[in-house]
C-alpha cells in the first residue's frame, strides 16, 4: 500500500571503478562547451550549469525528473576526455600492475602451474587472517614478481618500469603515454586479476586509465549571489570549465592534424 515502509538488511557492501559505459550510462548529458550562461542569465545547454544536471534557481525545473529546487538532487554529466589520463589515486597500482604482468600478452608473471597454488593461498590466508592478511599476501607476491624479467608464458623478455612522478611512466628509457598504459592493462586477462586482490566485475585496470570524466550535479556546487547582487560560481566549477576548454582545443589540435609533440 501506498505510504508504507518497506524494510531489508544490507547483507554487503562493494566498492568498485566505473567503467567509461557505466559513467556514460549514469549521466544525464554529455558537456561539450565551457560557457555557463547565455545572454539572457540561462543555462547553456551542454555546460557546467545545463539544467539537465538539476536545479538551484526557484524559477526552474531539472529537464531530466521535472523536479524544483528542493525536489531534485541533481544528476551526473561526463565530459569524454580527447586523451586518456591516469587517475592519480591509482598510481600505485597501476604500476604494480605493469611491473608484475607481461608487456606482450598482459599475463601475470607466475608460471601456469603455480597460479592455483597461490590463489589457493591467498583464500586460505583470507580465511585465517582475514582481509588484512590477504593484502599483506598480495603485496608480498608482487614484490616478487618485480625482479621477473622474462614471461613464463610467452617467454618474452620484460622491460624494467619506472614511474616519474606524478603520473609519468617509464619502460626502460621510454616514456610510456596513457594510451599505451591503458592498451597494456587491457591484455591483463580476469582470471589473472584475482591475484592482485581485484574483482574484475567491479574494477577493471584499464578503467583507472580516465577516458571519460564524470561530472558532478550542479548541487554540489552551487552558485552563490554576491552583495553586489552579481553570481559566483563554485571553485569546482571554475576547474572543471578549465577542464573543458582544455579538452576542448586538444579535440581541435588533434582534428586539425597537429603534430604529437603539440598534442
Amino acid at each position: 500500500m501506498e505510504g508504507e515502509y518497506v524494510y531489508k538488511k544490507v547483507n554487503s557492501l562493494v566498492f568498485g571503478v566505473f567503467s567509461p559505459k557505466q559513467i556514460q550510462k549514469m549521466a544525464a548529458v554529455r558537456i561539450v562547451t565551457p560557457e555557463l550562461y547565455d545572454k539572457e542569465g540561462y543555462p547553456v545547454d551542454g555546460g557546467l550549469m545545463d539544467v539537465r544536471l538539476g536545479v538551484i534557481d526557484p524559477g526552474l525545473r531539472c529537464k531530466t525528473c521535472g523536479g524544483k529546487l528542493k525536489e531534485c538532487a541533481g544528476h551526473f554529466g561526463y565530459i569524454e576526455l580527447a586523451r586518456p589520463i591516469v587517475h592519480y589515486k591509482f598510481i600505485k597500482i597501476v604500476l604494480d600492475l605493469l611491473r608484475s604482468t607481461c608487456k606482450h600478452c598482459g599475463r601475470v608473471l607466475i608460471p601456469e602451474k603455480n597460479i592455483n597454488r597461490y590463489k589457493a593461498l591467498l583464500e586460505k590466508t583470507s580465511a585465517e587472517e582475514g582481509l588484512a592478511g590477504r593484502r599483506t599476501r598480495i603485496r608480498e607476491i608482487i614484490k616478487k614478481l618485480k625482479t621477473r624479467m622474462k614471461c613464463p608464458h610467452c617467454k618474452k623478455k620484460q622491460s624494467k618500469i619506472t614511474l616519474e612522478k606524478p603520473t609519468t611512466f617509464y619502460d626502460e628509457e621510454t616514456k610510456i603515454s596513457p594510451i599505451e598504459v591503458r592498451s597494456r592493462l587491457e591484455r591483463v586477462p580476469d582470471d589473472d586479476l584475482v591475484l592482485f586482490g581485484m574483482n574484475p566485475k567491479f574494477a577493471r585496470p584499464e578503467w583507472m586509465i580516465l577516458t571519460v570524466l564524470p561530472i558532478p550535479p550542479v548541487t554540489i556546487r552551487p552558485s552563490i549571489t554576491l552583495e553586489s547582487g552579481e553570481r559566483s560560481e563554485d571553485d569546482l566549477t571554475h576547474k572543471l570549465g578549465d577542464v573543458v576548454r582544455i579538452n576542448q582545443r586538444l579535440f581541435e589540435n588533434i582534428n586539425a592534424g597537429a603534430p604529437e609533440i603539440i598534442i
